[in-house]
């Protein structure tokens, strides 16, 4: 577990459709800091209105990490979502899961453009609690 600051309870935005894998990530995220302010998307296009709203009432970055599906309902997906959060909120961590590998990944991107950082799905609970838990440590 790490270290728990009362005053800045850290956040992270879960955008993903399947709602089991929600909950498995949501249990992962609780168990590494109880304190976590947890939010939820199903849409890019959800997730793109939430972030704005959010860095409009904060006037920071919207959240401490944004965990994020490549396949997602909607007319976005996931990786348009990243983009969208790197062009508009580069200090802001974001984690890609899918179940594509990283080279199919690299293919979705446009030439030139630095690959996110991804999290092939399966993935154990092991793997992912260290992962997040990392990412949180350095916010």
């Amino acid at each position: 577990m790490i270290e728990i600051s009362k005053k800045n309870p850290r956040s992270v935005f879960v955008v993903e459709d399947d709602l089991e894998l929600s909950s498995v990530i949501d249990r992962i995220l609780i168990s590494i800091d109880p304190t976590l302010i947890l939010e939820w998307a199903t849409t890019a296009e959800e997730a793109i209105r939430s972030l704005v709203k959010r860095a409009e009432e904060n006037k920071e970055t919207p959240y401490d990490l944004v965990i994020c599906d490549i396949f997602l309902e909607g007319a976005r997906n996931g990786l348009d979502l990243w983009k969208f959060c790197h062009t508009h909120y580069p200090e802001m961590k974001v984690i890609i899961i899918s179940g594509i590998d990283q080279e199919k990944l690299t293919t979705l991107l446009e030439t030139g453009e630095k690959a996110p950082l991804f999290l092939s799905k399966p993935f154990s609970v092991g793997d992912c609690s260290n992962l997040l838990e990392k990412l949180l440590i350095e916010s």
